[in-house]
């Protein structure tokens, strides 16, 4: 399958499927997908969303980008305004707090984003409409601008509690600096003998497993464990988690 999905006047457009959990799982293919901008989408790329079976878009782009660069319309998927930014401030604090040198500029924005009340927010009502949902043949996008930073944390919050491994929730982060290069590059680093995308075939730095990381670090330091900081910030407690799990892996 395809994880990089190139359609016209999509930015970053990737699908989460595929992915393996620690529970022994797989996350289901054609239920995420996040992307950066969708301002741009052709008529073909609509036709390809609605096959695919789009249901709900999260838009996670301040009311000004919003605004300026509005989502392109459909009459067969809902768009929900989510801004994660501004932020209230007091992640910043917290993130500060545990921050001993070792963690990297990214790491520590990314620590202060998920310990923000306003960020908790926005990250909560995500995880209302991935419960919504439920049905079969229908997929959520998420995205912001370029998909990397607001999306990327989006993604890897979802991957974690749906049990994937540390290192591939760094690795799907990572993609993002590929889909900024040459598309034959992009081919060429991923693709197996069979065409599939493969995201083992990526180098990954200690400091990029790092960066990713100290954000679930920062994460258990002030919550205790990752399953507590979804049930106290995200309002998802182990009964919607195994919800969760029941329409997302297989």
């Amino acid at each position: 399958m395809k994880r990089i999905l190139n359609l016209e006047g999509a930015i970053n457009l990737r699908e989460l499927g595929g992915y393996p959990t620690k529970d022994g799982t797989t996350i289901k293919y054609n239920k995420l997908l996040r992307s950066g901008d969708i301002s741009n989408l052709t008529t073909n790329s609509l036709n390809y969303l609605k096959k695919y079976g789009l249901k709900y878009v999260i838009d996670f782009r301040s009311n000004q980008e919003q605004q300026t660069w509005s989502d392109v319309t459909s009459d067969f998927y809902r768009i929900y305004s989510d801004p994660v930014y501004p932020l209230t401030g007091n992640g910043d604090k917290l993130a500060g707090a545990i921050n001993h040198g070792d963690y990297s500029y990214l790491g520590l924005i990314y620590q202060s984003v998920v310990l923000d009340k306003h960020g908790q927010e926005a990250y909560r009502f995500l995880f209302e409409r991935l419960l919504n949902n439920d049905q079969d043949h229908q997929s959520v996008l998420f995205h912001c601008a370029a998909g990397k930073d607001r999306t990327g944390i989006g993604a890897l919050l979802i991957l974690k509690a749906l049990g994937v491994d540390d290192e591939i929730i760094t690795k799907d982060y990572l993609l993002t600096n590929l889909m900024y290069q040459d598309s034959d590059e992009i081919e060429a680093t991923l693709n197996d003998e069979n065409g599939n995308q493969d995201i083992n075939k990526m180098n990954m730095t200690k400091g990029d497993l790092e960066s990713i990381t100290s954000v679930f670090e920062a994460i258990e330091h002030y919550y205790g464990s990752f399953e507590n900081y979804l049930d106290k910030a995200l309002g998802i407690d182990q009964t919607k988690l195994a919800e969760l799990k029941q329409i997302y892996t297989e």
